[in-house]
């Protein structure tokens, strides 16, 4: 998981949810920006402040291989009102191939508001470790929150776990010892090109960093 920062609602959905309001005398809820050119406007914003990336995974997610995530299930009674709330709104993959084992839909309507880690939470991405074979834990073995994370998104998914360990081995951080060279790779996973990041950039940073500490 990568922290993620958001950025303002677009101007153009602001406006919708204003006019829907003024003739239909209520607040907005997401099926009512169904099959408008608003909600691609929306989803267009999600993916660029993740720079393409998988909120929860961080794995290369485009316009077409991902959906709208609602963080507090818009399905729960007591969440209704967040259905269009743009600081509950991420950008999620749909699992490999669009199975949906994974990630946003493998979350579905479970959630435990004490227990389910945010990527808005600056520090979520301390909350977990990966080993150079691509495996999540929580960095605390006592984090039982990190660890509901992990099984309710079922970020240990195999496919998973092979994918980060690909990107891994693929970005040099297992392989790069010179502590500059380490360091110049951490700044080239942390700065996105043309408006991206790597996948599982999350999990390689992890690595780098490691590498970096054991090398000074």
């Amino acid at each position: 998981m990568r922290h993620i920062q958001k950025d303002e609602e677009p101007a153009r959905v602001k406006d919708w949810k204003i006019r829907f309001k003024n003739v239909n005398r209520r607040l907005p809820q997401y099926a009512d920006i169904h099959g408008t050119e608003e909600k691609n406007v929306l989803k267009a914003a999600l993916l660029s402040e993740q720079k393409y990336l998988c909120c929860y995974c961080c794995n290369r997610i485009t316009f077409e291989n991902s959906h709208i995530e609602h963080f507090r299930p818009k399905g729960k009674a007591m969440y209704e009102k967040l259905s269009l709330e743009y600081s509950n709104l991420h950008a999620s993959c749909q699992g490999e191939k669009g199975d949906g084992k994974h990630c946003g839909h493998a979350k579905a309507e479970k959630f435990d508001e004490g227990l389910m880690i945010s990527p808005l939470d600056a520090r979520c991405e301390d909350r977990f470790m990966y080993t150079a074979h691509g495996d999540i834990c929580a960095a605390n073995g006592a984090d039982e929150a990190a660890k509901y994370t992990i099984d309710t998104l079922a970020l240990h998914d195999k496919r998973l776990c092979a994918a980060r360990e690909e990107a891994i081995w693929a970005s040099g951080a297992l392989t790069t010892e010179n502590p500059e060279e380490i360091q110049a790779l951490i700044t080239k996973f942390n700065t996105p090109v043309r408006g991206e990041l790597a996948p599982f950039c999350d999990a390689i940073l992890y690595q780098l960093r490691k590498e970096l500490k054991g090398a000074v």
